[in-house]
């Protein structure tokens, strides 16, 4: 999808588009304008302009949080099946406003899905899981 068809999802979703200037040849940067009104802060792009205005969806994006990680394998470690986690093979990825954490044992042989959310934490199956974060774990 090209700048041109991000910005008419926007525009169909009622906000208008209002690059900044930016003085010394610096990146501009883009905000939503709605009735006249800034509606947010500004973005480097339209796509994660309308990612932030929820026009469109955020791919599953894996990053580094080790304090997610750490929280996932201590409540892990009280479980009855525990196992040793390999915190080097463990990954944590973000989509919509969720982290899931993916733990690996030491012997490589057993693995455990959680999910972080702002109410708490619960381990998970890919059966609950949303198809992009299982997609994602597959492929990634």
């Amino acid at each position: 999808m090209n700048d041109s068809e991000i910005e008419r999802v926007i525009r169909r979703a009622g906000y208008d588009v209002r690059w900044d200037d930016v003085p010394d040849g610096g990146a501009a940067r883009v905000y939503a304008l709605r009735d006249g009104k800034v509606h947010t802060r500004p973005q480097p792009n339209l796509l994660a302009l309308a990612e932030y205005l929820g026009c469109m969806e955020r791919p599953v994006a894996f990053i580094e949080d080790r304090q997610a990680l750490e929280t996932v394998i201590a409540s892990h470690a009280t479980e009855r099946n525990a196992f040793v986690v390999q915190p080097g093979a463990c990954r944590v990825a973000v989509f919509r406003r969720n982290k899931y954490v993916q733990l690996v044992s030491v012997a490589g042989n057993a693995s455990a899905m959680y999910e972080l959310r702002t109410d708490g934490l619960r381990r998970t199956s890919n059966g609950n899981l949303p198809p992009e974060v299982v997609a994602a774990f597959a492929h990634g």
